[in-house]
């Protein structure tokens, strides 16, 4: 369908009749031009009001709808016809005039009601005779249905927000466009007739009819399991893809947070395992201590005596040089307050005291018989050459070696708890709950993956067997056709709606993949045309029509990433796209479609957009600031209408004026 003019009278600005041609042809785009307010919001929702009775661009319902200046003209209680009428021309070349019309009452100077719902009038003319159609809105449902209405007429704010629609609704609305629903619609009434005749020959013939049922369902079991088997290939590549894109926004808030804490744990281990051989040499240490502390107590003393021995050696054997000598020793052993162990020799101590009582009775007894102290010195010398002989002579090195370790050890333990509150600081700063909502996504695709390949599996299995179960059946068949001598059509008719079934089928789950394939591929191939950034490596759209875009680093993000600017164009891109590859002729209806895009990026869209719509119409709405430069330079030469819309008199008083002008 295109449209060929419209004509609107007493609609919100527009007090008219206004009437205005559109561009058909090779010069098939129509510029309405006008600043803000001024009429091209309500121009658009008059495309919508007359096809669906819906003014989807703005909120205020009923109130407004009947233009003042129309009312000021007439008294109260007064009716005041509110019209909207296009011309347009079907596939057959046909016009068909369409018009809705509504009837206001005033109700005061600054008010009106309506006084009935709106009226929808469609006309056909033939080129002899113009003729009424009974049901409009029924035509309108099969020639021009609403659910299109997102994909040919839309404001340059609902475009930027397209990518955030429910995917189930783009989906069906390009499954309607590209008309895959008169398929769905052939299968269903070839399962209809299909009933109907089994119901038939199943009186005629049971047992043969019984077979053929039972042969029908294993082929569409079959055709079921192939589509559903090519399906879940595809929802796994999807699923790929997201689990791809989901890792890139976990990398993007800067950190893994399950990665932070495995590597958090991996050092909590680590410093488990620093601890316990920390223990290990700690108790080692200790038991060097305990094992050797005798020997190791009396080390210094002994030493001592093993001088002695040596001078006693070279004294005489006298008895009063010994006895002097003991006593010499002993007095300067008060003198430096010193003993031969180490000990300090306080005076007025008990070992101080000891040592003086021990010169007296020396001095005292030098001429008596008995036990001389050398002898006792004597008798401790050879028990010491024992105890010196299993003395650890190494025992200091071995124990500073020990004490190092330790050190080394507490100096890991230390590094190790450096590193963990920096990882812990780290994840402190993330969106944790966020990061683990992203990574519980990732897990579920995950899963959904290992699902999904094991009914692969099992899908592959079935298909391998439902070709022996059809032969079988066919053997059957045949036989039963011979034995019970059956010259009946039903069963030829039967054969017919599975085949309608089996083509249909295979034609939508063919068409359906072709779609959403090369729509990447096209969308890709302009998107990088118009896009001046080199960022943008291609455009993935899955199955379910949901767009993605793939950076030239690999990272993949949703189409809502991009700039307000860039989405624009993306969506521009997928929805010119959907159109050319639709073969459903529509024209395209958009209101400031560029305002948000900078001059280099409208010069690019000028250039392919008449690309896109070769053959189609498509009318912008735009403002005086996006009409200019190269985007205007470009597009120009396609431009079959150019028109002007002026607010001429009061704000809410006064009337939106069409005027064409040329440049």
């Amino acid at each position: 369908m295109i449209i060929k003019s419209m004509t609107i009278e007493n609609y919100r600005p527009y007090k008219g009749p206004v009437s205005i041609d559109f561009a058909t042809g090779k010069q098939n785009i129509t510029i309405i031009q006008g600043r803000n307010d001024a009429g091209k919001t309500s121009f658009i929702n008059a495309f919508t009001w007359c096809l669906y009775d819906k003014e989807p661009f703005r909120d205020e319902g009923v109130e407004g709808r009947c233009n003042q200046l129309a009312l000021d003209k007439v008294n109260i209680k007064d009716e005041v016809d509110v019209k909207v009428e296009m011309v347009m021309e079907d596939s057959s070349g046909r016009d068909i005039r369409i018009t809705r019309q509504q009837t206001f009452i005033k109700t005061s100077d600054i008010a009106s009601r309506s006084k009935s719902n709106s009226e929808l009038i469609i006309h056909r003319n033939d080129g002899l005779s113009e003729n009424r159609i009974e049901n409009p809105e029924e035509y309108i449902k099969i020639h021009l249905p609403e659910s299109l209405q997102e994909y040919f007429m839309f404001t340059g704010e609902k475009l930027t927000q397209f990518f955030n629609k429910n995917q189930d609704f783009v989906k069906n609305g390009v499954y309607t466009l590209y008309q895959l629903d008169l398929l769905e619609n052939i299968n269903i009434q070839a399962k209809k007739w299909e009933n109907y005749f089994n119901t038939k020959f199943r009186k005629i013939n049971p047992r043969l009819s019984e077979l053929k049922e039972e042969r029908s369902k294993i082929i569409e079991e079959e055709q079921n399991d192939k589509i559903l088997l090519r399906q879940n290939k595809e929802h796994i590549k999807t699923l790929e893809v997201e689990i791809k894109t989901l890792y890139a926004r976990i990398g993007a808030s800067g950190a893994d947070a399950n990665e932070i804490r495995r590597d958090i744990e991996n050092l909590e281990d680590e410093k488990r395992s620093l601890k316990y051989e920390l223990d290990d040499y700690e108790r080692q240490v200790s038991s060097l201590i305990i094992d050797d502390f005798s020997p190791i107590l009396s080390y210094d003393l002994l030493k001592n005596l093993e001088k002695w021995e040596d001078f006693e050696e070279e004294v005489s054997t006298d008895d009063e040089k010994e006895i002097s000598f003991v006593v010499s020793d002993l007095k300067k052993l008060l003198k430096n307050k010193e003993c031969v162990c180490g000990s300090l020799l306080e005076e007025h101590t008990d070992q101080y005291k000891h040592i003086e009582h021990l010169i007296e009775y020396l001095e005292e007894n030098k001429k008596e018989s008995g036990p001389k102290i050398e002898e006792f010195i004597s008798k401790l010398l050879d028990s010491s050459g024992n105890i010196m002989g299993r003395y650890p002579r190494d025992f200091s090195s071995e124990l500073a070696s020990k004490k190092q370790k330790i050190r080394e050890i507490n100096h890991d333990i230390e590094s190790k708890d450096i590193k963990i509150d920096g990882l812990k600081t780290r994840l402190d700063n993330l969106d944790i709950d966020a990061i683990d909502e992203l990574n519980k996504q990732i897990e579920e695709n995950q899963n959904s993956i290992k699902q999904l390949t094991e009914d692969n599996t099992i899908l592959k299995e079935n298909i391998s067997t439902y070709p022996l179960m059809i032969e079988e059946l066919d053997m059957l068949i045949s036989q039963a056709i011979l034995d019970e001598d059956v010259k009946d059509d039903i069963a030829d008719k039967l054969d017919f709606c599975e085949e309608v079934k089996l083509i249909s089928n295979q034609i939508y789950d063919e068409l359906a993949v072709n779609i959403y394939q090369t729509l990447s591929e096209v969308v890709t191939e302009e998107y990088k045309t118009i896009h001046w950034k080199p960022d943008y490596k291609r455009i993935i759209v899955d199955q379910d029509f949901k767009v993605l875009v793939e950076k030239s680093r690999g990272n993949i993000v949703s189409a809502t990433d991009p700039s307000t600017g860039s989405r624009n164009v993306l969506a521009l891109t997928f929805m010119a796209a959907l159109n050319s590859l639709s073969g459903f002729v529509l024209p395209q209806v958009i209101d400031t479609p560029i305002a948000s895009l900078d001059l280099e990026m409208r010069s690019e869209v000028a250039k392919a957009l008449p690309r896109y719509m070769e053959g189609k119409q498509m009318i912008l709405l735009v403002m005086n600031s996006e009409y200019t430069g190269e985007f205007k330079t470009n597009i120009s030469k396609f431009v079959g209408y150019q028109y002007k819309l002026d607010y001429v008199g009061p704000d809410g008083e006064g009337q939106t004026v069409i005027k064409e002008f040329d440049d």
